[in-house]
Parts: structure tokens; C-alpha cells; sequence
């Protein structure tokens, strides 16, 4: 089987969007395509088994981020989603190998990522890259 990793284009949205299938917040991209449409899509890279769609990845360049004072210039892998037909093949491994190049190409050096601390599979993932926890987020809950 043939898998590849590549730049994702507009042609990819819909697959996207539907492999999604959620909408976390009025304004998460990755469950429509007229909203993914709107977002640039220089970070977008694209899993493929066979020529067909199996997950992506998306990320961006920030400046000056507020959990980090000091640093000008970072990547930050915003969303990574592999179908579940697909898992256990190492394309997310994959996708996140070709982000780390893609930065590096720009000159970003300082790459960012965070998840759940319930999300065991990709803490192993993230850490298996060389990933370090950096700072922990306290979240509220308010019952009214």
C-alpha cells in the first residue's frame, strides 16, 4: 500500500470537513468547507492510503505568543486527525515529520502542541518526537 503526505489543497476540504464531522465553537473551520475556505492553507498537509484521503494536519506560524514572552517567531500544530480505518499505520508520525520539515524550510525552530492530559495515544505520540511537556492550563467549571 501507498501511503503519502502531502501539501492539502482546496479539493481536499471536503473530505476534511466531513472526516471532522463536529463543530466544537461557531467559529472551528475544519467542520465546514465554506469556513475552511477561508482560512490560509499553507499549513494544511494531507494523508493519502492508495490515493484516497486518510487524514491531515494543520498548522501555523505565530509571533510573539503570550505563553511564551520572548519568543518572536513559532509553529503550532493546530489539528491533526487520522481515520480510524487508517490508525496504527504512522501517518500521523508521518504528517507531523513533514511539519517539522516544513517549519524548519521557514526558519521556525520552536514548534508547539498541546491536547487533553486524558489523551494518553497522543501524548505518546508527541512525546515519542521529542515533544516536552511545557506548562500545564488550569480549566474552570461553573454550574449556574
Amino acid at each position: 500500500m501507498s501511503e503519502t503526505v502531502r501539501a492539502g489543497t482546496p479539493a481536499d476540504l471536503g473530505n476534511i470537513a466531513d472526516h471532522y464531522a463536529h463543530e466544537d465553537t461557531p467559529w472551528d473551520p475544519f467542520g465546514s468547507v465554506e469556513r475552511l475556505s477561508r482560512i490560509p492553507l499553507d499549513g494544511l498537509l494531507v494523508a493519502e492510503v492508495d490515493g484516497r484521503y486518510a487524514g491531515f494536519l494543520y498548522w501555523f506560524e505565530g509571533h510573539s505568543p503570550y505563553f511564551r514572552p520572548g519568543l518572536e517567531r513559532f509553529g503550532y500544530l493546530y489539528e491533526l486527525h487520522v481515520k480510524e480505518e487508517f490508525r496504527g499505520r504512522g501517518l500521523a508520525t508521518k504528517m507531523i515529520e513533514r511539519f517539522f520539515a516544513d517549519a524548519q524550510a521557514r526558519g521556525i525552530h520552536q514548534l508547539f502542541v498541546d491536547t487533553d492530559d486524558t489523551n494518553t495515544g497522543a501524548r505518546r505520540l508527541y512525546e515519542g518526537l521529542g515533544f516536552l511537556r511545557y506548562r500545564d492550563v488550569v480549566h474552570y467549571e461553573l454550574e449556574v
